[in-house]
């Protein structure tokens, strides 16, 4: 294969390429396979989940139909939702360091099958806080893989990007298409959170906005603010919760050149 994407030796988890198979059965055996092999009682450490994930990432490269596309990109979206607790964060920390190590090496004609996936895994990671109870601590661990990690999506990137000072790593590409889909993925669970959940699940978007590293990625993540959707989650007229401006990045100071009326306290 080219375009410096690895290639894994399928025979270590050979159930993985059934995930796309065209009959129902065998993809669901095949997703009942992965999801005993991610089970409590298995102690899978980072490389090992690494593993999964480029086998899962190559399966989906040799994927070629739309179909069997959406049906594994489906499968694993649904297998994010069984996972245990203690297995969701590494898991995720895996799915997040393999599309980022791989995504600017992926062809355009097979983009939108991982741009579904992204879309599917950041609408699921939401549903599965949901499940969860929105436990606070188990959030926060989110948030901060998703924009406080090496490879989180909405990290600012950079070397100040990060508290620990390397910087995210991940292609621009990958957190703009993440910050298009953010909102999307809030929206089917929204109704199960007050204003002030919404606030902590816009604050990677929120520090994006204000510390973003260029320009073009501060306004993206302004825009994202700025949807109606999270205006109506957070509008304080005794329908959905807080003012409208509640959501402006502290000491937000708008760029040289652009109108940015924001959402301020």
């Amino acid at each position: 294969m080219t375009n410096n994407i690895v290639e894994v030796d399928m025979e270590r988890i050979p159930f993985v390429k059934d995930l796309a198979a065209n009959d129902r059965p065998t993809r669901e055996k095949a997703l009942s396979s992965l999801q005993t092999y991610l089970a409590p009682s298995r102690t899978l450490n980072e490389i090992d989940l690494l593993k999964i994930w480029k086998g899962l990432f190559y399966c989906i490269h040799h994927t070629a139909s739309p179909l069997p596309q959406q049906r594994i990109c489906a499968s694993l979206a649904s297998l994010l939702l069984s996972l245990p607790a203690q297995t969701f964060i590494p898991f995720l920390s895996a799915f997040w360091k393999t599309i980022g190590t791989n995504f600017s090496a992926i062809p355009s004609l097979r983009l939108d099958k991982y741009l579904l996936l992204i879309r599917y895994y950041v609408a699921s990671s939401f549903t599965y806080l949901h499940q969860n109870n929105w436990d606070a601590a188990f959030l926060q661990f989110y948030l901060d893989l998703i924009g406080d990690s090496e490879w989180g999506p909405l990290t600012i990137g950079g070397v100040d990007g990060l508290k620990n000072g390397r910087g995210g790593r991940v292609p621009d590409g990958l957190r703009y298409h993440v910050l298009d889909v953010w909102v999307d993925g809030l929206e089917a669970v929204a109704e199960t959170m007050d204003e002030a959940l919404v606030r902590e699940a816009m604050k990677p978007v929120q520090k994006l906005a204000e510390y973003g590293k260029s320009k073009a990625l501060r306004m993206r993540a302004k825009g994202v603010i700025r949807d109606e959707r999270v205006e109506a989650w957070t509008r304080e007229d005794g329908s959905r919760g807080l003012k409208a401006n509640s959501l402006q990045p502290d000491n937000q100071q708008p760029d040289s050149g652009e109108e940015w009326e924001g959402l301020g306290d």
